[in-house]
């Protein structure tokens, strides 16, 4: 009988993996509730956000980003004041975030997103509602991750170059702020220092501003960098992918 109720039970789990494998998490506890309120330490806001093994492994690339930019703790990746080293501490604490960094399609996936983003809107096909500042923020920081860039093809990495310049322009016109730009911005400066194109600006301390820039997020001279990044972006010849 025991027998009987454990394969019973690793039936329902593999059906249930296989229903939802399109299916984004539902995080039983989010921020907001009574559950979550009475949560006291970050360990335990790490425990109810710890997507189960079964479902992790079946679940879609597509489906476990949205199921990251749903993180009930997305906020924290913005609490450092050099933003890389909070990415890189937040993802490994979710082993969500942990997952997708290491699925092989996830800068295709990524790159869809991105050019399927309405910046007027803050929406993405495929994305129930409008995503906020954070995800937002979030998504553009994932984006920008050298795991990522390193392994899209040199159109794909030219297409990104071109939209992320074009909705950096965007932002700068309509007079976004600097935190919302810096993230946007990362983007454009990461490929182009993956083209071997930046510029030797430095600092008064004789550090080039683009790679504390690329190694912190840390932005010392916020105009300067900005409008370089756009000017050096935008005056390269590039070839771009057409199957967008």
């Amino acid at each position: 009988m025991k027998k009987l109720l454990l394969l019973f039970g690793c039936f329902i789990s593999v059906l249930t993996a296989a229903q939802e494998i399109d299916k984004p998490y539902d995080f039983p506890v989010k921020p907001g509730t009574k559950q979550w309120a009475e949560l006291t330490t970050s360990k335990q806001m790490d425990e109810v956000c710890v997507i189960p093994d079964y479902l992790l492994d079946a679940i879609s690339t597509k489906a476990l980003l949205i199921t990251c930019l749903n993180y009930p703790r997305i906020l924290d990746f913005f609490l450092f004041d050099n933003m890389q080293s909070g990415f890189n501490i937040c993802s490994n604490r979710f082993n969500g975030l942990t997952e997708l960094l290491n699925r092989s399609d996830l800068s295709q996936i990524l790159l869809k997103f991105y050019m399927d983003f309405d910046f007027q809107k803050n929406t993405i096909v495929g994305y129930n509602g409008n995503l906020s500042r954070l995800q937002i923020g979030f998504l553009e920081l994932l984006i920008a991750q050298e795991k990522v860039i390193n392994i899209l093809s040199e159109k794909d990495k030219n297409t990104l170059l071109v939209r992320a310049t074009k909705n950096l322009e965007k932002r700068k016109e309509i007079g976004e702020s600097i935190y919302r730009q810096k993230t946007n911005a990362l983007i454009v400066s990461r490929i182009l220092a993956s083209k071997n194109i930046l510029p030797n600006e430095l600092d008064i301390y004789g550090n080039n501003i683009f790679d504390v820039f690329n190694s912190s997020v840390i932005i010392l001279d916020t105009t300067f960098l900005i409008n370089k990044l756009i000017d050096v972006s935008k005056s390269i010849k590039i070839e771009i992918t057409d199957k967008f």
